[in-house]
Order: C-alpha cells, then structure tokens, then sequence
C-alpha cells in the first residue's frame, strides 16, 4: 500500500533510483487518500480496486503530458544490470542499518504485535478504520460523521486511517496488529528514504553521505519514536515521516538543491503533488513544509538577483520575480492565520527557559529527552561545513526556521507571539520537537561525510608504507565500501543509540497492556476478547470512552455509543450515559434505549485514561442493578445485558 500506487505515477515521471523510492510513498497516501475523498461523490464503496485505477490513470496521464516536454519517455524500460558503484552500495548499507535499527527500536516499543498505544487520541485512531470499514467510507470530509453526533461533519486528515482500513481489507488482520505493522514500515522505511533523497539534494553528495543520512535518521529521540508515544499522533507521524521527501521536492522546483537526472515534468510536478500529498496526511505537515521552505524561496530570489545583476541583464525580470515573492509570502501568512487549530484547541503552555531550549536543539534532546552526543557533533560539524558552501546556505536557514520555533514554542514568554508563531502546531512542543531531526540529519550526516573525508586524506597522505600499502589493498578491492560502513557501524551506531533507551523504555510502557494500564487494562482487553461469545454481530454497546471501553468497536468490531472521547452526543445518548442504570425506573431511559438500539452495557469503573471524571454516571452498573444481566466478568470489568426495556 506505501509503495505499488506510487510506484505507478513515479515510474510515469521517469524518476529512478533513490528518487523513485523517496517519492513513490508519498504519491501512494495521495491517491490512496484522493480516491477516498472522492469516491463517495461517484457512489462507489472503499476499497484497493479504486485506489489501483485511479493510480493508473494518473500514471497514464502523466505520461502522456511527458510527451509534450523535450523529454519524451520511452514506453520501452529496458533493464540494464549494471555492476553497483562503490557509492551505492555505501547507500544501500546505510539505509538497511537505519531502518533495521529503527524497526528494532520499535519491535522493543511495542513488544506484541497486538498491543495498542494506551494514550487518549488512540481511541479516536483505531475506531476510525473500523468506521472506515463498516461504512465503506475514508474519505476526510466524512470522517467526523462518527463523532459529531449527527452534526455536519468536517474535514479531518484520514491518510492514516485509509492506509490502514487497505491493509485490514486485504490481510484481515486485527486493526491492533495492522496499526503497528503499518507504522513500523513507515518509520523503517519512508523516513530514512526521504532523509537520503534531502541529504542528497542538499548536498549533491554521492553515495556515501547519503548512506550516512539513511543511518543517522535512526539516531534521534524526537523522531520517529516521540509522536507513536506522545499523543497518539498516528497522522502527524505520517506527515513528518513524508515531510523531507516534500522539502526535497520543493527544493528541486527552485533548482536550489542538487539533484540531477529529475525530467522536466517530474522537476515541477513533485512539489505541488508531495505538498498535497502532506496536507491530506495532515495540514500541521503542510504547515511545517511551508515554513522549512520560506529559506528556499528567498535564497533562489537572492540567487537570481546577484545573477541578473552580474550579467547586467535589468532590473525587469527581478522586479517581477520581487513582486512575486512577496505574493507568495503574503498566501504564506493567510495560510498561516486560516490553517489552524481553535484557540480552545492550543492551550499548551512553555515547558522551559529560553536557554534550556537552545540548549536542547543544540544537543537534540528535546523535551528533556537524553543528550545525542554524537549527533550532535556531527550536526555542528555540518552548520561549519554548509556555512562556508554559499549555495547550500538556504537549508541553514531551514534549520534556523525548525530551531526558532522550538524555542518560543517551549520557552516563548509573550502569549500574542508564541500564538501567532506557533500555534498552527496547537502551540504543543512535542509537535515542534518532531521537526528537529528532519533538518538535523541532512545536518548530521553532512559533517560526518567531511569527516571520513579528512580521516581519508590523512590515512593517504601519511609516511607510513604499511599503511600506504593497507589503504591501496582497499582502494583496489572496494575503493573503501567495506571500511566506511564499518566506521559508521563500529562508531557512529553505538555512540547514536544509547541517548535512545529511555525513549524506547517510555514508549514501551505505553504500548504495554498491563494490569494497570491507563486505556485498556489486561482484564479489560480480556473481556474485550471475549465479547465475541455474548454480543451478537449487530448489537449495540454503551460505553465510556474515557475508561476505555469504547475501544470494543475497533477491537471487536461491536457498534458502540461512544468511539472517542471528544464526542458531540444525541440527547439519546446523553439520556443513556447519565441515567442507564435507571432503565428499571425511569420510562425516559428505555425510550433512550430504543432509539440507539442499545442491548448491553460495559461496565470499565471510574479510571479514565487522563486520570479526570467526565461523569457517565448511567453506565457504572453493578451485579445488583435492577433491569441488567451480567453475562461476563473479568476483574473489574464488566458486560451487561439491558432486560429492563424488553
């Protein structure tokens, strides 16, 4: 699902290489989501069929307009075998350690297959595939309609959720498990892949400064693991994951980064789709990439002035090109004031002083995570080295833009302007520390590149013979593939992940259905299990979502009341939540009953996931109630048959 819908529209651009794999996910969330907003509209039911024609007639389109460039692709591929240059295989080796290495790192955070983030906003995430899947809808303009209690519903950023609801389709794997799997791969996969295609379109390096991105992007604590353990943010991670992809994208459109072999059409389309591609994961990676790429725009501005001025070529060309900058800035800062979230919706406050702050960026430790050393080092090796390259300097500005954010963010002391600033993020910090590590690798595996370089340039320029005669054995053999990754895995590897540990140890925790789980207990998800054995296919559940229990619909595929905690409810269901437990007494409660359809009730008791009280008084049921059978028990965990309303 990440990669054959895109494979189809990049393979039509005549992209290849690194370029292909970079960008062919990021394509797939955009038609994989474009087809569900769209097919609603033409009475068709979600599923891959859609996705699949709709990917080919992009495709076909495509490259039927490929024709019209100087361009033109061939419809013939022809494979050609070439013998892999020392450089690939660097690159090859550097992304396979990194996403080993991230997907080990997320195989300790959530230990089974099966288990869920025992977080808040998962409620919302795991039942909205199983709403996807019973009403054979993913579209983003609908979504909301299980939550807003009949109200219109309102745009919400389902990529995520129609990934995820292919996949369930086609395995018939538990939501649990697919959620998991699906977020391994795009940790594992698409967040170095985009790390190499912007490290090497910031750089114009070759295979051994890529390699070294795809190996560093698995060194950071703030990304990918923080937004699968804070939160649960599962769009956001999707974005952020897309996002290098998207700024590389954006730098490729404006000839300031280094790519080559990118055709005419692919140079000019890829920007505009990989940014709609990130608003339709989620607008906070839109919001991000406009940001990281304001940089991009002034330094081409700057560029094409010194060069007109140079040629003395008039002022003509760069008054327009003036005007139209300012244009764009001016669509930024509408953008910037309309895509955002309510005020009620950012309440975060600063978690930190101004030089804590910096002081995180510096090290990436954001958010009082452990120190990254060695990154870190590596990270400033490369500020030095991009410093002194005029024509790499836009992406310091892009990491200029990620650093300043942070810091008002977590540290901004005027309310106005860390709104202003930040509040397209919901002014939360854990949003903004995400951002760091996509500047910082491109950053990070730049200095390291020099480096190697330098430890070459001495080994070569020394007296020694034997060392000499060393260096030439390797040069002749494999010009140096197997000495540099073996560097990088003997140095930078162990020195990168430790900083790690305690972020894995915390997302293990909340990954982890323990007797006391904040979400969903061992004894609830038990019960969870076993609702299969007394609640028919089509009934309908009360429930709690704060307690957890409404996790029945994604997990058991149960109808319930409740399938979030932010829920708009029918009066119906308010009557039910307040007042259930009276169904023996009270007339209004069965005519409450009757019109939702309810038939049981689970009972979760009075822990709520944040640890507050947001009443539901109806449903704490017990053994006694007049009016309920008890069908099941696990602990403290109870299911509830209503007999009261006949």
């Amino acid at each position: 699902m990440l990669f054959i819908p895109g494979s189809l529209i990049a393979a039509s651009l005549g992209l290849r290489g690194l370029t292909f794999l970079a960008v062919a996910p990021v394509l797939s969330v955009l038609a994989v989501a474009g087809t569900a907003i769209v097919l609603p509209y033409l009475g068709i039911s979600w599923s891959l069929m859609p996705v699949v024609v709709v990917a080919i007639a992009l495709a076909a389109g495509l490259f039927a307009a490929s024709q019209l460039t100087p361009e033109k692709l061939s419809l013939r591929f022809r494979l050609k075998l070439k013998r892999p240059t020392p450089a690939a295989y660097a690159a090859a080796i550097g992304f396979l350690v990194g996403s080993i290495s991230i997907a080990f790192q997320l195989r300790q955070a959530f230990d089974r297959p099966d288990n869920i983030s025992q977080t808040f906003d998962n409620v919302f995430h795991l039942n909205a595939v199983r709403y996807i899947l019973d009403t054979a809808n993913g579209s983003s303009l609908t979504l909301t309609s299980m939550t807003n209690g009949g109200n219109p519903p309102y745009f919400y950023p389902a990529a995520w959720h129609d990934l995820a609801s292919l996949v369930v389709q086609i395995t018939g794997a538990p939501i649990s498990v697919t959620a998991n799997v699906l977020n391994l791969c795009v940790a594992a996969i698409v967040w170095p892949l985009g790390c190499m295609f912007l490290t090497r379109v910031v750089t114009k390096g070759n295979g051994y400064v890529v390699g070294a991105a795809g190996l560093l992007a698995a060194g950071f604590s703030a990304f990918p693991l923080l937004l699968l353990d804070f939160g649960v943010l599962y769009p956001n991670f999707l974005a952020l994951c897309m996002l290098p992809t998207a700024l590389a994208g954006v730098a490729v459109f404006f000839a300031a980064g280094g790519a080559t072999g990118i055709p005419i059409l692919a140079r000019f389309a890829l920007a505009p789709s990989l940014a709609a591609g990130l608003a339709i994961a989620h607008p906070n990676g839109l919001m991000s990439l406009v940001a990281l790429s304001a940089p991009v725009l002034l330094f081409s501005y700057i560029r094409y002035w010194v060069r007109k001025h140079e040629h003395g070529q008039g002022y003509r060309g760069i008054v327009f090109f003036g005007i139209s900058l300012l244009l764009t800035f001016a669509i930024m800062a509408v953008m910037w004031k309309l895509i955002r979230p309510p005020a009620e919706a950012s309440g975060w406050p600063p978690v930190q002083t101004v030089g804590q702050a910096v002081g995180e960026v510096i090290t990436n430790s954001p958010m009082h995570h452990s120190p990254a050393w060695a990154v870190s080092a590596l990270m400033v090796l490369g500020i030095g080295v991009l410093a002194r390259r005029p024509q790499k300097s836009w992406f310091l500005g892009s990491f200029l833009v990620s650093a300043v954010l942070f810091v008002v963010v977590s540290a901004g002391p005027d309310p106005w302007f860390r709104n202003a600033l930040t509040g397209v993020w919901y002014n939360d910090s854990y949003r903004l520390a995400a951002l760091l590590p996509i500047v910082a690798v491109p950053l990070a595996a730049t200095g390291l590149d020099w480096l190697m370089g330098r430890i070459r340039l001495w080994w070569s320029s020394g007296r020694n013979t034997r060392r000499r005669w060393f260096l030439a054995r390797i040069q002749a053999r494999t010009a140096g593939v197997v000495v540099v990754p073996l560097v990088l895995l003997a140095v930078v590897l162990p020195l990168q992940t430790l900083p790690l540990g305690s972020e894995i140890a915390s997302a293990h925790n909340i990954y982890s259905t323990s007797p006391d789980a904040p979400l969903v207990s061992k004894d609830e998800m038990t019960l969870i299990d076993e609702l299969d054995n007394f609640v028919p296919q089509n009934a309908t559940i009360a429930t709690n979502p704060w307690t957890g229990a409404a996790m029945a619909f994604a997990l058991a595929d149960r109808n319930t009341t409740s399938k979030h905690t932010l829920t708009t409810y029918t009066p119906a269901v308010l009557t039910l939540n307040d007042k259930l437990k009276d169904a023996a007494s009270d007339p209004e409660v069965c005519k409450a009953v009757h019109a939702t359809g309810v038939g049981y009730a689970l009972n979760f008791g009075t822990k709520e996931v944040h640890g507050g009280d947001h009443g539901f008084k109806g449903l704490l049921i017990e053994n006694t109630t007049p009016g309920f059978q008890l069908l099941a028990q696990v602990g403290e965990a109870k299911l509830f048959k209503v007999t009261a309303c006949g």
